[in-house]
């Protein structure tokens, strides 16, 4: 590993949506990769941010209430493109993962954490507490898997809390307060409230000297940060924990972009956004494409 942070991004599975529930005009579905990224710390070692589909993720979607999710967004995974298979094609094997930055609880995001049973995991307190304390409804609601977690996910855990939280330096201006991941500088995690509680961020100064803000699902084509207006309401009450504060939060992103030129804001969900990476960084992308001369896709969940 070079002195250097370095990032890779990475897919692990995908969804379909109709346009309109984004508020775009009616069109062929839009495919969404459930986006995870890689952080190569020259200290801290791999550092994964979300982690996409994975095993435990295709086995939940087999059946009962979990199949019915699938169904709806078009869910689809398959072996080869889990990532610990993707890493290894970077010579990282599962179990060197030292630390995994879970932007939010919802399976595209959580679907593989079952392949690390070596790393630490780091959630905002918020996303945790409403995970422990709502009814079976509410999680199914919330869109929560708790059977996704590994047995000992609570012993693994490292939560952020509001008493953590510091101004950010100068050239992450614009996104307000956040944590030093590691006290280095080099990541720096960012509250995005709106999609789901607690949801969070993490901004990244590569090596090169890019700045990144990997973005979760604060939103979920590049198009959006443009198009400064609430989404259609049925997708407000379907995939919202609170919908005023999702369009702070895409008007923040949306500034700092404009008031950083060369600067990334990367959704997870956001093919476009992936390809212009790759087309930036031929090397730096692990995703189906990627994975297709690894090995035969196996246990494939789709619709």
């Amino acid at each position: 590993m070079s002195g250097e942070v370095a990032l890779t991004l990475a897919a692990s599975g995908h969804s379909c949506a109709d346009p309109r529930h984004l508020g775009f005009e009616a069109g062929p579905a839009m495919q969404f990769p459930a986006g995870w990224a890689l952080i190569e710390h020259p200290v801290q070692g791999a550092i994964l941010f979300d982690c996409g589909y994975g095993p435990s993720a295709r086995a939940a979607m087999r059946g009962g209430l979990r199949w019915i999710y699938r169904r709806a967004i078009h869910a689809c995974s398959s072996a080869h493109t889990d990532a610990g298979q993707l890493l290894r094609q970077r010579g990282i094997d599962a179990e060197e993962v030292r630390m995994v930055v879970i932007s939010h609880f919802h399976p595209d995001h959580i679907g593989g954490l079952d392949q690390f049973r070596r790393a630490r995991f780091v959630a905002h307190a918020d996303a945790w507490n409403q995970l422990r304390e709502l009814s079976w409804f509410g999680l199914l609601h919330a869109q929560i898997w708790k059977e996704l977690l590994p047995d000992d996910f609570a012993e693994r855990l490292q939560l952020l809390d509001e008493h953590g939280r510091r101004p950010l330096p100068v050239d992450w201006s614009g996104l307000g307060e956040g944590w030093d991941l590691f006290g280095d500088g080099s990541l720096h995690v960012v509250a995005l409230p709106g999609h789901a509680r607690g949801q969070i961020g993490l901004a990244v100064r590569t090596g090169d000297g890019e700045r990144v803000v990997l973005a979760a699902d604060a939103f979920w084509r590049r198009e959006q940060l443009d198009r400064d207006r609430p989404l259609p309401w049925l997708t407000q009450r379907l995939a919202m924990d609170d919908a005023a504060a999702y369009l702070d939060t895409v008007r923040r992103l949306a500034r700092f972009r404009d008031s950083h030129p060369g600067a990334w804001v990367i959704p997870s969900h956001c093919a476009d956004t992936l390809a212009a990476w790759r087309q930036r960084h031929p090397s730096a992308v692990l995703d189906e494409a990627a994975g297709e001369d690894d090995a035969p896709a196996q246990e494939a969940v789709a619709s």
